[in-house]
């Protein structure tokens, strides 16, 4: 892109409050992106003709949502603003990798995991004002040239986890058009307005009343400490585990979701000295469902919540269930608000963002980890011999003021549950965290070992008596 000043480029609009929340602590090296990887696959790929093809599916989905091309300007000030690059070289947004190692048969990818953490640990910064506020590594193997790894990574003003997955969705359906040639590799933006941000959408929502309770002995790792350095580990679950999971969440009345903060919760006491008996879980919620259009599940924005859940050490030899149910009537009772109250609507009041998260440092962290389910990866279905998606693995920065660790979750397009791990080097210890991941493990296993045979049939029992309800 020859260069300008950047002062020039068409500004859109300001950043709402919850879009500054992430610029700031982008501006301040408190976080830096977020990230969703897919592998694709295609019979009658062929090698050389990878890139391009690539290249053209990216040339249809980028003008199809305004937010790929839009940068932030002025983010180390108290108003922020978007604006529009005037065009996107894609030799310079598209990185390519070649493996050095097969994936593991536990089904970890360690290469991966190793891609990413660098990836998280990478901000928008340089190139800043002719660089796109995203990038996409295309991770390929010599043993298989028709299959590849897609790890879009993307700053977290620009779109939230849901928007990683409308960007995979809309890639493999822009693949599987077989897009025509390009005769360059620039790929000129729309002139399309930015979509509302969420405060525009929900001018009178207001926080909600606090409840918190005060626990005691509270783990939150180390207190808060500068910069970010991200460290990532994945944890993927086969398709039938995955599916024995979601059986028995149905036979104990409650939903993945609502298990996931649990499961966690129950690895890190497992973990952790029994000098701790509290945990906080923050659990982000889509506010999607609540906003009028042109807000849907099909763009590329900021729009989310989140709300706290706090859970005891509990004597029980098993998993508590009954501390799943009562997670999923958190969830319920959140949800009934209908987005009228909405945590994230006290940020109007923070007049210096950037102020706000440097007063924190030093001080204890409020959450103890965070769980952020972005549910299964939906695709129309493909013909036999057109481009298909599998495996999809959700990972997001540390941030430094945030959760001691953060849980990304994902069900992939091939029926695997992918758990990717986050946390901050010198917040935990990584031996700790590992014994969380070895701890989620042998839980969700045994837990699908439990479901094979009698678990089944408890299964298909109570949807046999659901249907005769329902009749």
């Amino acid at each position: 892109m020859p260069s300008m000043n950047i002062m020039q480029l068409q500004k859109l609009r300001p950043l709402g409050a919850l879009e500054q929340f992430s610029s700031a602590r982008h501006h301040l090296g408190f976080y830096n992106n977020v990230g969703l990887s897919a592998a694709y696959v295609c019979p009658t790929l062929r090698p050389a003709d990878l890139k391009a093809t690539i290249f053209c599916a990216l040339a249809i989905v980028i003008p199809r949502h305004p937010a790929l091309s839009a940068i932030v300007l002025d983010e180390d000030s108290n108003e922020p603003y978007f604006a529009r690059l005037p065009e996107i070289n894609l030799e310079d947004a598209v990185t390519f990798v070649t493996r050095q190692e097969p994936v593991a048969e536990s089904g970890r990818d360690v290469e991966l995991d190793n891609i990413l953490e660098a990836q998280h640990n990478t901000p928008f910064k340089e190139g800043h004002g002719t660089l796109p506020y995203w990038r996409l590594v295309i991770v390929t193997s010599p043993e298989s040239e028709k299959e590849f790894v897609a790890s879009f990574i993307f700053h977290h003003s620009l779109g939230d986890g849901a928007s990683g997955m409308v960007f995979h969705r809309d890639f493999v359906a822009a693949l599987s058009s077989n897009p025509p040639p390009m005769t360059s590799t620039i790929v000129l933006p729309v002139n399309t307005p930015l979509l509302p941000n969420l405060e525009a959408l929900l001018p009178f929502a207001t926080p909600p009343v606090s409840t918190s309770p005060n626990p005691i002995n509270l783990w939150s790792g180390s207190n808060i400490i500068p910069p970010t350095r991200s460290n990532f580990h994945s944890l993927t679950f086969s398709a039938k585990n995955t599916n024995h999971l979601l059986q028995a969440c149905k036979l104990h009345g409650t939903t993945l979701t609502s298990t996931l903060p649990m499961l966690i919760a129950s690895a890190l006491f497992s973990t952790l000295p029994d000098t701790f008996n509290s945990l906080e879980c923050t659990i982000p919620v889509s506010l999607r469902r609540f906003l009028p259009e042109p807000v849907n599940e099909s763009v590329i924005g900021v729009y989310l919540d989140a709300f706290s859940a706090y859970y005891d050490r509990t004597p029980e030899a098993h998993f508590p269930w009954f501390e799943a149910r009562r997670s999923r009537g958190l969830i319920n009772d959140y949800l009934k608000a209908n987005g009228e109250k909405i945590n994230v609507a006290k940020f109007k009041q923070i007049k210096d963002m950037r102020a706000f998260f440097l007063g924190r440092v030093g001080k204890e962290r409020g959450t103890s980890f965070d769980v952020s389910n972005l549910g299964i990866m939906k695709i129309e279905a493909q013909e036999k011999e057109s481009w298909k998606m599998g495996k999809v693995v959700f990972s997001r920065s540390a941030f430094v003021s945030g959760s001691a660790i953060a849980a990304g979750i994902v069900t992939g397009a091939d029926g695997c549950l992918t758990i990717g791990f986050c946390w901050q080097e010198g917040v935990v210890d990584r031996g700790v965290v590992e014994m969380v991941v070895e701890n989620v493990r042998a839980v969700i296993e045994s837990i699908s070992e439990e479901m094979r045979g009698e678990g089944e049939m408890k299964v298909e029992e109570q949807t046999r008596r659901e249907g005769e309800v329902r009749r």
